[in-house]
């Protein structure tokens, strides 16, 4: 949790200018402002130029479903990105949508759903709703998913595992390699659903995507979205790599297909890289200014590996959520059973510098 001089010189090197920060924090607070919303992991930067482009001149087509031509282009698009083909390639309404199938997919087989506790809920509430079993298994002292324990969970009756890889609400991310191992012995009949809605906000050793083994013989899912780095959480749009039989199967579970303006935004931002490589620079010199601040009022935090910081405020998150919000700062929800800590989507540079002075005041106060 410790974060180096270098790492820090550089978030404050990209991070500086613009208007002054009085300014700009004066602004975050004046009387009737609106509040700063970090309680989403929600993407403050927006989408790409190109995206926003391509939005704007389908305006009129809104009353258009997006033609097989230019669903099958981005389907081609997302498959060179990801190292595929097509056949690989599911496309939903938000990688949101597609958890939800593929909750619906193991509950028409029967069998229970294994998933860590704390993580991303979409998947395991819907199928709780639908009737299917959910078995959790407690993050480790790091805040990592506990593989062991969830390997040795296993049951006769377990149909499938999540595993949400840079996990929410924790940050935590586990490498490829460890990943690998639990997939390969998994029995044949339990589908590994890995979703990497932040992997692209990951820099820890060997975080990275295990895409790559949907070409294998293991049942394999690994779930990206264009929520996150490419800016797009309001406009629903993600995908699936899967095997090309377990593709099929997931198209047939989805509830919509993805509408015209997400289907052209998403194939326009696939190619502004520069764009989406400055969000991505700016989002992690902002993390490390968090983490800095946090090591500095000796607040624990988990290694954060998205676009947020999980973090013990030492006090009850309530309280910690009221002093916040008396300073126009929305901050996140608890995740049991972790009642003081605390889950704070990284904003704008002006939010960022809210966020902390409202943190420091918060813990004195």
């Amino acid at each position: 949790m410790s974060v180096n001089r270098r790492d820090l010189l550089s978030a404050s090197a990209l991070l500086l200018g613009g208007p002054a920060l009085s300014l700009r924090l004066a602004s975050a607070r004046s009387p009737g402002a609106a509040p700063i919303v970090l309680c989403w992991n929600e993407n403050p930067y927006g989408p790409s130029p190109a995206a926003r482009a391509a939005v704007a001149r389908s305006i009129a087509q809104g009353c258009r479903y997006p033609s097989d031509a230019e669903i099958l282009d981005l389907e081609q698009a997302i498959a060179r990105h990801e190292g595929t083909d097509t056949e690989h390639i599911v496309t939903g309404s938000g990688s949101g949508e597609l958890l939800c199938a593929l909750a619906l997919l193991c509950g028409l087989e029967g069998g229970e759903i294994l998933a860590a506790e704390p993580t991303y809920l979409e998947l395991t509430d819907y199928a709780h709703g639908i009737g299917v079993p959910i078995r959790f298994v407690p993050v480790d002292a790091g805040l990592a998913h506990d593989l062991p324990a969830m390997h040795a969970a296993i049951s006769a009756s377990t149909r499938a595992v999540y595993l949400c890889n840079p996990n929410n609400p924790t940050g935590t991310a586990l490498p490829a390699a460890e990943i690998r191992t639990f997939i390969a012995n998994l029995p044949p009949a339990v589908v590994a659903i890995v979703d990497e809605a932040y992997m692209d906000f990951a820099t820890g050793a060997d975080v990275r995507s295990v895409a790559d083994l949907v070409g294998d013989e293991r049942q394999v899912v690994v779930l990206r979205t264009f929520s996150k780095l490419h800016g797009m959480a309001g406009m629903r749009m993600g995908y699936a790599v899967t095997r090309p039989e377990l593709a099929k199967r997931l198209k047939q579970a989805r509830m919509t297909t993805p509408n015209i303006l997400a289907v052209r935004a998403a194939r326009a931002s696939l190619d502004d890289r520069e764009f989406l490589a400055a969000t991505r620079a700016k989002i992690l010199a902002s993390r490390t200014r968090i983490t800095a601040e946090l090591a500095r009022l000796q607040l624990r935090y988990a290694p954060p590996q998205g676009n947020f910081v999980f973090f013990d405020t030492g006090m009850p998150l309530a309280t910690y959520a009221q002093r916040m919000k008396e300073r126009n700062v929305l901050v996140g929800r608890r995740f049991a059973p972790y009642d003081s800590w605390c889950r704070i989507t990284i904003g704008t540079e002006p939010e960022v510098d809210a966020f902390l002075q409202a943190l420091r005041a918060s813990v004195h106060g």
